[in-house]
């Protein structure tokens, strides 16, 4: 069983200690996470079936990928190695943007977020059994439709998902703009500044 870093509650640094992982959940200790979004060019977000045999939120829908921390592993590793095992996709580092560190004060985590844009069909990606039961392409304004209308089967986005989209859209046009994404294609007719106003973004 892995070992997950306890980092301190209040800034996210390092302890020291380290805990297996069913004794670091059962004793409620800060730990480290990541979350990885996926979008394509037209900005479509990689929704993902949770299985139904997980111990947490079994069969509901999520906009992010991702998991623990492990003592030795990095925030960037980490999200690495949860997107090719849960998508069955290998990207280079530079291929995720960081675009926030945020603290999760009900799940005692603190959590890197990053996003990566990808231009694939969702029957490419290939769900890790016990993880993952099924992937779809979903515009926002589908995503806050659906978790709207069922919201126990949704998980969208950790805070305000309609705010953290428009982070995302913002952090690949930056990278774009600084060429971290430049091999990339069809973000150049894309970006903030093209999305749909917020107040038609509604359910």
């Amino acid at each position: 069983m892995e070992n997950l870093e306890v980092v301190h509650h209040e800034t996210g640094e390092p302890t020291g200690v380290a805990l297996p992982r069913a004794e670091a959940i059962a004793a409620g200790a800060w730990c480290r996470s990541t979350n990885v979004y996926v979008m394509n060019p037209r900005g479509e977000i990689l929704c993902h079936r949770r299985a139904a045999e997980k111990e947490r939120l079994p069969g509901v829908w999520s906009t992010h990928l991702g998991g623990h921390v492990a003592a030795g592993e990095t925030y960037e590793s980490n999200a690495l190695k949860e997107l090719e095992e849960e998508a069955g996709v290998a990207v280079a580092v530079w291929q995720l943007l960081p675009w926030r560190t945020t603290r999760i004060i009900g799940a005692r985590l603190w959590t890197r977020e990053f996003v990566a844009l990808l231009d694939r069909p969702d029957t490419d990606f290939v769900p890790q059994p016990g993880e993952v039961d099924a992937f779809e392409w979903l515009s926002l304004k589908e995503i806050l439709k659906r978790s709207n209308r069922e919201p126990q089967k949704w998980c969208a986005g950790t805070h305000d998902f309609l705010v953290e989209y428009q982070c995302m859209r913002a952090a690949l046009a930056v990278g774009h703009a600084f060429g971290a994404l430049e091999t990339l294609h069809g973000l150049g007719s894309w970006g903030p500044g093209l999305a749909a106003p917020v107040g038609s973004l509604g359910a």
